[in-house]
């Protein structure tokens, strides 16, 4: 699976080469553990606590030259960021008690794409027939692709966010048909029959690719101190893994398909309603 990490991850080639191993599922040590996205563990009912939230709120912060920090109460379950930890729980950086300190960087992995039907829009304006026989009108029908975002978890994801996301790696994999900011409009004319006491109009119906990603987090360090000194590891809690996420946060890029042509892909359809009888031609 690609994988797609904020800009300040390009400049750490460590990294980079130990999620090329993961993405390969050879997680050192890893067991028998299954490998979801680019080779990450799913800790979602595993560790305690809200695990969707945690890495949520772990990768939304901004990502520093050394990473993002995060810290977890193993007996409650709570999360911090680092900032909160520092003014909360102890003025220094160093585990204290049931609370266990991470750093590491966090990424993007495609986990799975699929096509769907969008919303149906009507795309002309209505051009009733009251008179008592059939009447012809010409059609004037536009229509423009949309993409959007959406998160499992927290608020609205960013624009800002979402393109590093959908435009790079990921948005190509899914092949011509994955219209990311790949604007494209139409404007069609075509005559259609209105019967009488009728009015018409014209709708579209787009087909539409969904790339689902979860946010991974990659474990630098990870550190804690159950009285006896501290220690630190380079994996998840000491498990193996470096490469964990919570398989119920994901991110949904939804956008229209695209044609070989650049077209949009999608349906049209002609649709009818009843008039006010009263106003039409007996």
């Amino acid at each position: 699976m690609p994988l797609i990490r904020t800009s300040t991850l390009r400049k750490c080639g460590v990294v980079a080469a130990s999620l090329a191993l993961a993405g390969a599922g050879l997680l050192t040590g890893a067991g028998t553990a299954a490998a979801g996205p680019a080779g990450a563990t799913d800790i979602r009912g595993v560790d305690p606590g809200d695990t969707d939230r945690m890495i949520e709120r772990l990768c939304s912060q901004d990502t520093s030259l050394t990473g993002v920090y995060g810290a977890l109460n193993v007996d409650t379950g709570e999360f911090k960021t680092q900032d909160e930890y520092l003014r909360d729980v102890f003025g220094l950086w160093k585990p204290a008690g049931p609370w266990e300190l991470f750093r590491g960087w966090c990424g993007y992995a495609e986990a799975s794409t699929w096509s769907i039907k969008g919303d149906t829009v009507r795309t002309s304006r209505w051009i009733g027939n009251k008179g008592s026989a059939d009447d012809k009108e010409t059609f004037v029908s536009s229509y423009s692709t949309k993409t959007f975002a959406k998160k499992s978890v927290g608020g609205s994801i960013s624009l800002s966010l979402a393109k590093s996301i959908f435009s790079g790696t990921v948005g190509g994999s899914a092949g011509y048909e994955w219209g990311w900011e790949k604007e494209s409009r139409f404007e069609t004319r075509s005559e259609k029959t209105i019967p009488p006491c009728r009015q018409v109009a014209v709708t579209w119906t787009p087909y539409q690719r969904v790339v689902r990603v979860n946010p991974v987090f990659h474990v630098e360090d990870y550190q804690w101190d159950k009285g006896n000194g501290e220690r630190t590891v380079h994996s998840w809690r000491d498990r193996g893994y470096q490469t964990v996420y919570s398989h119920g946060y994901y991110i949904d890029g939804i956008s229209d398909k695209l044609l070989p042509s650049g077209q949009p892909d999608g349906r049209e359809d002609k649709i009818e309603e009843k008039l006010d009888a009263k106003s039409c031609v007996k």
